[in-house]
């Protein structure tokens, strides 16, 4: 069985099918937004999908990517590997391919992704954390030093919290020895928030949070064990 990638800017038939049967299955309730609104954000221009279909134009993985053009921050929302592509490199094969598209086509500050923090258990349902962590650092992926949660899908008390920041590209006038520049995470963040939960909010963990993008010489960036 042959595979190929294909790329979506607008909601369509396979669009719906990645999302029920992909991203449906691969992340809990709380991290997920909905279908409509992740088909708004294809429909605005902001954001685009790649698949990897199978010879019946079945997906087996995919990535969805939302581009903020304030902050100049591009953002992997979502990835997926269904049971079928598991184990050959399709996943990392991907996540290089839409990293290399956004890098030329956006010309980024930063591609940055969420995942959970690998301290936090196996989920039958939802896979490992600890192997999510491995497959994106052996990607490249660093991990921000910072206090991150996924901002709350419809309101701050739905934030999910023992999240990782990851920075999967940095430009070169972005990078700071082993640091990453603060401000345009900070601007992505604010952005995120105040789109998400409906405003940035001044409580302690936004406050922590976005505190953590000012520090001199940048964002700390490495392996997440050498940051425990």
């Amino acid at each position: 069985m042959g595979f190929s990638t294909v790329e979506r800017t607008a909601p369509d038939a396979l669009f719906t099918a990645v999302y029920r049967d992909l991203f449906e299955h691969a992340f809990p309730p709380e991290e997920l937004d909905g279908e409509d609104v992740l088909a708004a954000a294809l429909e605005r221009g902001s954001a685009n999908l790649f698949a990897v279909v199978d010879d019946a134009g079945t997906p087996v993985a995919a990535a969805f990517g939302e581009w903020s053009a304030a902050s100049r921050v591009q953002l992997l929302t979502y990835l997926a590997v269904g049971p079928a592509a598991r184990g050959g490199g399709i996943g990392g094969r991907l996540l290089r391919d839409a990293v290399n598209v956004w890098s030329v086509r956006r010309n980024p500050c930063i591609v940055v992704a969420e995942i959970e923090d690998p301290g936090a258990p196996a989920h039958d349902a939802h896979g490992d954390p600890r192997r999510r962590l491995a497959f994106y650092e052996a990607a490249g992926a660093r991990v921000l030093d910072v206090p991150y949660f996924q901002p709350g899908i419809g309101g701050p008390d739905r934030r999910v919290h023992g999240m990782l920041l990851l920075v999967l590209h940095a430009a070169p006038e972005f990078t700071i020895g082993d640091a990453v520049a603060g401000a345009p995470l900070r601007a992505f963040v604010e952005e995120y928030l105040a789109e998400v939960e409906g405003a940035v909010g001044s409580d302690g963990n936004a406050r922590a949070l976005l505190d953590a993008f000012d520090r001199p010489g940048g964002v700390p960036a490495g392996k997440w064990r050498a940051q425990q």
